[in-house]
């Protein structure tokens, strides 16, 4: 970029949809796919700007940086103030000297614009060493990689009777399930409450003999991509191998057809291999795969390593 003036500038929520093109064509891995899985909205500038134009303002932010009257660079995510925590949109840049150099921008902008968020979490695709090496320079911790899955939403048998919308009464137990399965989730309690009679949103139960909760799927409708996502799927440890997560999936398909979706999509962990044998057994392809990355920031950045400097120096991991 040479000696020519750069700027930072914030995007209003107005100006999110003119983002695509460049965010389609910064993302663009050169031997397919994508650097930012997170970024990524479909196959074409259209679609990025229906997903941008979908967004929330109050759960997302965009930062453009301007080179000679040209924008060269862009960063954002979307965030939960409640929980503290931010999902990165790129960084995605016009080169890699761009990139480089949004480097010692982002975390300070996000910071500063976002004071109650302590915890930056980010999924390149695991193929863009050029994305995952931003990453583990900027202090980042790897974690586990996550894969991509998509599956169509016809020829699904019809769910049985035991699977069904949640009720109220079900809550408890099955926020109970997914404290167990999913730590510090992204949705929880409110989301599942407002899944019981949402038309966006669903949260379906599978039921035991006496009618008890042994299972429980999150599903929500995408319009911007096209498709529907399940967030979160879960079967009791002592009732696994019973078809209840093909019986949950099942529902989730016909439940997405009726909202006129061909495809519906998750996301599952290298460290969970039997939920990627059962996607896998249903019908569900790999589309990607992305490493998780996470970052803490803010005053519980420095209370971790004033705990760290005060731990014992003995290196076995706790």
């Amino acid at each position: 970029m040479g000696a020519m003036t750069t700027s930072l500038i914030r995007c209003p929520p107005e100006a999110w949809p003119a983002l695509a093109e460049v965010v389609c064509a910064w993302n663009r891995h050169p031997e397919g796919g994508v650097h930012c899985l997170h970024a990524a909205s479909g196959t074409d500038i259209a679609s990025h700007a229906a997903e941008l134009a979908a967004l929330v303002p109050d759960e997302a932010a965009f930062w453009g940086l301007m080179a000679g009257g040209r924008l060269v660079g862009v960063f954002g995510c979307e965030f939960d103030r409640a929980i503290g925590r931010a999902w990165m949109r790129g960084p995605l840049a016009a080169d890699p000297q761009t990139l480089d150099a949004l480097r010692p921008v982002v975390e300070p902008t996000l910071q500063a614009a976002l004071p109650e968020i302590r915890q930056l979490d980010a999924f390149p695709a695991v193929r863009s060493a050029l994305l995952n090496a931003w990453y583990a320079a900027a202090g980042f911790s790897p974690l586990q990689v996550h894969a991509a899955l998509q599956a169509g939403t016809g020829a699904w048998p019809a769910p049985p009777a035991a699977v069904e919308r949640a009720r109220a009464p079900d809550l408890a137990t099955l926020l109970d399930l997914h404290e167990q399965f999913f730590p510090s989730p992204s949705l929880g309690e409110a989301a599942f409450r407002r899944a019981l009679d949402a038309a966006d949103c669903a949260l379906f139960v599978a039921r035991g003999p006496a009618a008890e909760p042994l299972g429980y799927l999150y599903v929500e409708d995408h319009p911007a991509e096209h498709e529907a996502y399940i967030h979160y799927l879960g079967v009791a440890p002592s009732q696994r191998g019973r078809g209840l997560g093909k019986a949950l999936l099942s529902a989730a398909a016909h439940w997405s057809a009726g909202h006129g979706r061909e495809h519906m999509a998750l996301t599952v962990r290298e460290d969970r291999p039997d939920a990627l044998a059962l996607y896998r057994r249903t019908g569900f392809v790999e589309l990607s795969t992305g490493r998780h990355w996470r970052k803490t920031v803010g005053a519980e950045a420095g209370e971790s390593a004033l705990a760290s400097t005060q731990a014992s120096p003995d290196p076995r991991p706790l």
